[in-house]
Parts: structure tokens; sequence; C-alpha cells
């Protein structure tokens, strides 16, 4: 299962009808595949052309109507922890009521794809460092779907408060704590859940 199948379950799921998505390089690597009716795409650096927004999502957000809301919004810009943790702060100010947030490269399989400076070939980032800190949320319901990389469901809901120390916030400590400091689904138990 992909990125975009996931995306598409959940707009079949709540019937949604805007999606936005951050980091939109390539529209045909997942935007394009997206169904939905009214879709953005934000984009510094565009390697095709179609894109609605190009610049940071930091200069999308600050240019946007504060009653302007989306019904789903990918995140898959700057693989840097606190970046996504500020996507993630924006995109919940422009959420819908019942609205789904998705983050992209969750779970690395390597030390080396979750280093901060984008090396070429299999690359995460450190984006497993902003869901880790997502589970100190009580307000939210944060799952990371095991599959393509980590796909990291955020929605408003009341999870279970998670004591996170942030001193923590280390390649081993994730390797060997994954399973604990992260609440990972398998693609059957989202199946289940959101099919």
């Amino acid at each position: 299962m992909k990125r975009w199948d996931i995306l598409n379950k959940l707009i079949n799921k709540f019937s949604y009808e805007s999606y936005l998505e951050i980091g939109t390089q390539n529209p045909n690597s997942n935007f394009n595949k997206i169904n939905c009716s009214n879709k953005i795409s934000v984009e510094p650096f565009p390697e095709f052309d179609g894109i609605d927004f190009i610049g940071t999502s930091d200069e999308y957000f600050s240019q946007l109507d504060e009653n302007e809301k989306f019904d789903l919004i990918f995140i898959d810009g700057l693989h840097h922890y606190d970046q996504v943790l500020k996507d993630v702060e924006n995109s919940l100010k422009h959420l819908n009521e019942n609205g789904s947030i998705l983050c992209h490269d969750c779970l690395p399989t390597t030390e080396k794809m979750q280093i901060r400076d984008d090396h070429g070939g299999e690359w995460t980032g450190d984006v497993w460092k902003a869901m880790f800190l997502l589970m100190a949320h009580d307000d939210l319901d944060v799952k990371i779907i095991n599959t393509d990389y980590g796909c990291g469901l955020i929605r408003k809901g009341n999870q279970l408060k998670k004591e996170v120390d942030e001193n923590n916030l280390n390649y081993t400590f994730y390797s060997e704590n994954k399973n604990q400091i992260l609440n990972i689904i398998s693609v059957d138990k989202f199946n289940s859940m959101y099919g």
C-alpha cells in the first residue's frame, strides 16, 4: 500500500472534498493520483509545471486566510522534524472537523536514512522524531501505518498521552524502542479501521 492509496481510502471513507499537499516536487509521484475534487499543491522547488503555490509551507500558511480549511492534508515537505512539527501545527489550524493529516517518511530502516541532510537515495530525514513528540498530545490520535517508509496518520482525538523525553531523540533509541514509543499499525489494521 502506497501513500496515495491511504489518502484515497481516507477520501472515500469520509467523503473528503478538499486536499492540500505540502511538498510536491513532481505532481506525478503522488498529487495527480489523489481522487479529490479540490486539490492544492505547495512546493518551493518544483521539478515540473502545475504547482499551485511555489514557495515554502511556512510562506503558504502565512498568506492563507484563517477561515480556509481542508479535509485532508498530506505533509511530505522538508524532512526535518522541527519543520514537520510546524507543518502539523499549521495544518491543524486549517483542518476541518473530522479532517485528517498524513505525514510521509515516518519509519526509517537505517540510521543513514534518517540523517537531516538529503544524501540522495532513500531519505526519510528525522520525521520520526516529530511523530514521537506528537505522541505527547492527548488531544490527538496519531498512528503510523507500517508501509511506504511509514505514513503517520494524525486526527483530532484523545490518545493516551505518552511521556516524551526529548533527550532520547537519537536513532539508537528509536531503533530499540519504536514499537513502544510509536503507535505503529499494520496495513491490515488500517484497512479494518478505514476501509
